[in-house]
């Protein structure tokens, strides 16, 4: 199953691994602008979850890798919400609507460059 390792200068912070079939994000951002702050966050249409890592200060570097891990293992989520019927159709169709977009910009593109 591919997962998540997370770094921080150099050092394992932890494995991350998804539910069966799920996707998984990674977010940074200087808020508080002071040091920088990074989450993973995946889910089902079930439930969702999220982990909120260590804060990262100015001069360290984070590196995420893409591996291999067993289903199941890695860090449990810190966070995790139910997610309602009505919150995963919207979402669905959100995501209908943008793929759809996106086909769109990509054609439009391919037609400005030929």
């Amino acid at each position: 199953m591919k997962a998540l390792k997370v770094l921080i200068d150099g050092e394992p912070v932890g494995v991350y691994v998804p539910p069966v079939g799920a996707t998984f994000t990674a977010m940074v951002g200087n808020i508080p602008r002071k040091y920088m702050r990074a989450h993973i966050m995946t889910g089902t249409d079930a439930e969702s979850w999220q982990w909120q890592l260590s804060d990262v200060q100015p001069g360290q570097v984070i590196s995420f890798r893409m591996i291999e891990a067993p289903l199941g293992s890695g860090i449990p989520p810190q966070f995790v919400r139910p997610r309602g019927p009505r919150e995963v159709a919207e979402n669905k169709r959100e995501a209908a609507k943008l793929y759809a977009k996106a086909k769109r910009e990509m054609a439009a593109r391919k037609r400005r460059k030929a």
